[in-house]
């Protein structure tokens, strides 16, 4: 099996762009990981709208797993198709980086 991964730092605040993911793929499973190198307040988001759709006209959905007002590191494992997640960083000193892997079949 082949994996999609990507791998984000960021050391600004802000709503950053999106990571995009590949809704299509079935079973869909992704698995998200965000390290808090020093010290972050962030929260993460996923969209369903096609990749078609900017980030600014597409309708946001805030996680369970990595609420806004998260402090340290998390992980998320969406089971459920979506096409795109991102970060809205409150503060952050040092770096915050996002991690996506996404499995898809090879035949």
């Amino acid at each position: 099996m082949a994996l999609l991964y990507r791998s984000v730092a960021y050391t600004t605040t802000g709503t950053k762009d999106s990571v995009n993911l590949d809704p299509s793929i079935a079973p869909f499973a992704v698995t998200i990981g965000v390290n808090v190198g020093t010290t972050a307040t962030y929260g993460m988001q996923f969209s369903l709208d096609p990749m078609d759709v900017s980030d600014a006209n597409a309708i946001w959905y805030d996680s369970g797993d990595i609420p806004t007002g998260t402090t340290t590191s998390a992980t998320s494992f969406i089971l459920s198709p979506v096409s795109r997640v991102r970060l809205v960083i409150a503060a952050v000193s040092g770096t915050l980086t996002l991690q996506t892997q996404q499995g898809f079949s090879v035949n």
